[in-house]
């Protein structure tokens, strides 16, 4: 699905974005990655190890839920004019199937962008041992848009 055309409103979106990553200390704890950002799309991925896993060796549909909410999030991020930022006001996850395997990658897609709120969508897939990948999750959120003057 291709995403409807966006107005940039900072065009330094991805250096600001990788900045608040690297400051993001939970995201490199458990080793969130951002691997495309684009305006109003974004891809975020994580290589599974046992500290994501719950106590059936499933991935933990917390890990599922933070990399929806990373994905979505930075992707309505894009949209944002350079002292704004996006904060989640709303996440829904629905889980579809169990995960299991090597990798996750979530696909954040803004559905609206709005001046006060953008509406986003993730997919969660997890990729198995043989390298398909299978839909088990998706979200649903809406962003807050807020003024930042300093961090």
């Amino acid at each position: 699905m291709n995403n409807p055309p966006f107005t940039v409103r900072n065009p330094e979106f991805r250096q600001t974005i990788l900045g608040h990553l690297e400051r993001q200390e939970f995201m490199k704890h458990i080793g969130c990655r951002l691997t495309i950002i684009e305006p109003g799309h974004v891809e975020a991925v994580i290589d599974l190890a046992k500290e994501h896993q719950q106590q059936i060796g499933l991935v933990h549909g917390g890990v599922t839920a933070t990399i929806a909410d990373v994905a979505a999030g930075f992707a309505g991020f894009t949209l944002v004019g350079p002292n704004e930022h996006t904060v989640t006001a709303e996440i829904k996850v629905s889980y579809l199937r169990k995960g299991r395997g090597s990798r996750l990658r979530a696909v954040g897609r803004v559905i609206k962008a709005g001046t006060t709120f953008h509406f986003c969508e993730a997919e969660v897939y997890c990729q198995d041992e043989n390298g398909v990948e299978t839909l088990i999750a998706k979200a649903t959120t809406t962003m807050a848009v807020i003024l930042v003057t300093s961090y």
